[in-house]
């Protein structure tokens, strides 16, 4: 079984406990970012930068490459995008990432 495929059974074995939340479904992501490539780490829940605290810093061998925000199951992400909804004001200053 590849890292995609991991990943979506743990997604779904966690939604199965029908109790999970954005939070639950960290650790899998986490093995999914880390199985990118040689040498990266996902940092979850890392200290705040200056427009906030995305869920997820991206490093290769200590080098920042990207953040991560995620989102629980179900969360409209198109709304979000046009910085509407709950989530919108929070995708725009995460808009200013370099990622």
């Amino acid at each position: 079984m590849n890292s995609f495929q991991e990943y979506i059974s743990e997604l779904r074995k966690n939604i199965e406990k029908g109790d999970s939340t954005e939070h639950t479904h960290r650790t899998a992501l986490e093995a999914l970012l880390e199985a990118c490539g040689k040498d990266i780490d996902a940092t979850n829940e890392p200290r705040r930068i200056a427009c906030g605290a995305p869920d997820f810093n991206i490093t290769r061998k200590g080098v920042p490459i990207g953040h991560v925000e995620t989102k629980d199951i179900g969360v409209n992400l198109d709304e979000m995008e046009r910085g509407k909804g709950p989530n919108g004001e929070q995708f725009k200053r995460y808009s200013t990432l370099p990622n």
